[in-house]
């Protein structure tokens, strides 16, 4: 696998027998989910767990279409803004339920939020994985590890190399992967945002800490 610092703003890899993708900027995330949706690796009206630093719940410039091909999704996928993947794919219906988990200051009010992964647990984990009609996502943001200066952050963008220890980042991805490990998740959508992580070297700490504890192998993932 490349280095951070390699990747250009198109990258982007899945691990096809985990259905796990990963990419360098956020708005392939709409072309993941559309492409497992017409591959038949998810159903329309899905619910999706947003972990993230940002939001990222801003309405698309231009009114998304039906995404029928590949081909179109990947078009799409890349003409968005990093912030307005979540809301594309609540217009094509691939997406129904939004879930969040990030310390916002204003919270989206038609999405069900929580400020930690423990009251995720605590409030939303059984409503969240009730339905039995739904695919499952995992919208994980590697940026959530970093410790975000939550004032005048603008001068922290690509130069804040502080994050959370190995250790509580481990303990932070260990329900994620509980629940990978019990098929739970239909799809897992990784961003990896170097800029928003601190910086490429950072950026590379948390990526190469994910990739270990999911146990990801170089030789089982394709470019797509």
């Amino acid at each position: 696998m490349e280095k951070v610092e390699e990747m250009e703003r198109a990258w982007k890899i899945k691990y096809p027998k985990r259905n796990i993708c990963i990419m360098r900027d956020h708005n392939w995330a709409f072309s993941a989910w559309e492409i497992s949706r017409i591959t038949h690796e998810i159903d329309m009206g899905a619910k999706v767990l947003h972990v993230d630093f940002h939001d990222d719940y801003c309405d698309p410039n231009e009114k998304i279409e039906d995404i029928k091909t590949k081909e179109e999704a990947l078009k799409v996928g890349e003409e968005l803004e990093i912030f307005e993947f979540i809301k594309a794919g609540k217009e094509t219906g691939t997406i129904k339920d939004v879930y969040m988990i990030g310390d916002y200051k204003m919270p989206p009010g038609d999405v069900i939020h929580s400020y930690t992964y423990n009251q995720f647990e605590n409030e939303h984990r059984k409503n969240f994985f009730q339905a039995e009609d739904q695919s499952y996502i995992l919208d994980l943001d590697l940026d959530f590890f970093n410790l975000h200066a939550y004032h005048n952050i603008e001068k922290n963008f690509d130069n804040n190399p502080f994050r959370y220890s190995s250790e509580y980042i481990r303990k932070q991805l260990e329900a994620f992967k509980q629940y990978d490990d019990e098929g739970i998740w239909d799809l897992i959508t990784v961003c990896i945002s170097p800029e928003h992580c601190g910086g490429f070297e950072t950026a590379q700490e948390i990526l190469d800490i994910f990739i270990d504890f999911f146990n990801l192998k170089d030789e089982d993932y394709i470019y797509w």
